[in-house]
């Protein structure tokens, strides 16, 4: 799982993408903007585009499926349905946990979920990794919870919620991984079994929290008034569906959590920059650690990939 130029590229866009689709729900669910606040009907989105595009494709004979025959009714429950279920569960227990701690408590411990994927990547597959790059996710998720700062104070529903969100998306993507690299899944193709999944779990969602108002008000509406908007949020939705795939393909799942904590990093250094936004020597000091714990994990996977492999002498045939 080196960096290649095709890694490299997917992951410069994925930490592009991303960004630009937060703007653009930012600018829906504002107040000041379309005022669509469904945040479960929102991000069902992307999955829809992206399960649909794959089952049109299908449809027409421009998607094969490879490795569909593996899609047994026991496969589909024990790793398709399960990713689709933590994706909403995540945004459930995620949304969940700003009513009972602060953000910047939040923000603090989200920045140790690669070590929880670490874990699940251990507990669910079986792969280990070194005492070094054990380390260098700590460093770089220390740094990043040195920049969290705010109401710390601390509410033990609220830190169930916050296991619960961190559990659940590492599982989500450990299951991604198993997937597209243990199962060598293509993207698409892997898309279409697990996009419907996650768009039916996160609009099964929508319908219990936010049926009800999106009718009694009338919000429905707002879509076909900004067909352009949503539109966009749509595909750009499937874009990051299609790149957080291709991460995960081309790295690991791990890798994946450590750039979202580096694009989360460099959003706020950019509102320094072009906006003129304050922060403090300390939260500085937590970019600076948290970047240089994401530069030696990435070292550390580039040497892993080099490393030389010793042939194993088959015994099969020995008698």
């Amino acid at each position: 799982m080196g960096f290649s130029v095709k890694s490299l590229a997917t992951c410069a866009a994925y930490m592009v993408v991303g960004p630009t689709l937060m703007i653009v729900n930012k600018n829906i669910m504002d107040k000041e903007g379309i005022n669509f606040g469904y945040p479960f009907l929102l991000s069902s989105l992307g999955l829809i585009f992206t399960g649909t595009l794959a089952h049109v494709m299908r449809f027409m004979g421009m998607l094969e499926l490879p490795h569909g025959h593996l899609v047994t009714k026991k496969f589909w429950i024990r790793n398709i349905f399960p990713v689709g279920a933590c994706h909403a569960a995540t945004l459930s227990f995620g949304n969940a946990q700003y009513m009972f701690m602060g953000v910047a408590l939040i923000q603090f411990l989200k920045a140790f979920t690669p070590m929880v994927v670490n874990v699940f990547v251990y507990v669910l597959l079986g792969k280990t990794k070194s005492q070094k790059v054990w380390l260098a996710l700590l460093i770089a998720c220390f740094g990043t919870s040195m920049t969290a700062v705010g109401n710390m104070s601390l509410n033990m529903f609220g830190l169930l919620l916050a296991a619960g969100s961190s559990s659940t998306e590492a599982i989500r993507l450990v299951l991604t991984q198993y997937a597209l690299q243990d199962c060598k899944f293509t993207l698409m193709e892997g898309q279409y079994f697990l996009a419907p999944v996650g768009a039916f779990c996160l609009l099964a969602l929508s319908f219990l929290f936010e049926g009800n108002r999106l009718l009694e008000t009338g919000d429905l509406g707002k879509m076909v008034a900004n067909p352009t908007s949503f539109f966009f949020a749509g595909s750009l939705g499937f874009g990051v569906q299609m790149l957080t795939a291709g991460v995960i393909q081309l790295t690991n799942s791990i890798t994946l959590k450590i750039l979202s904590q580096l694009r989360n990093s460099l959003v706020v250094l950019s509102g320094v920059l072009i906006y003129g936004e304050v922060i403090t020597f300390g939260q500085f000091c937590g970019y600076l650690v948290s970047i240089c714990g994401i530069v030696w994990y990435s070292w550390l996977e580039q040497q892993k990939q080099q490393a030389p492999t010793l042939p194993v002498k088959s015994t099969e045939n020995e008698k």
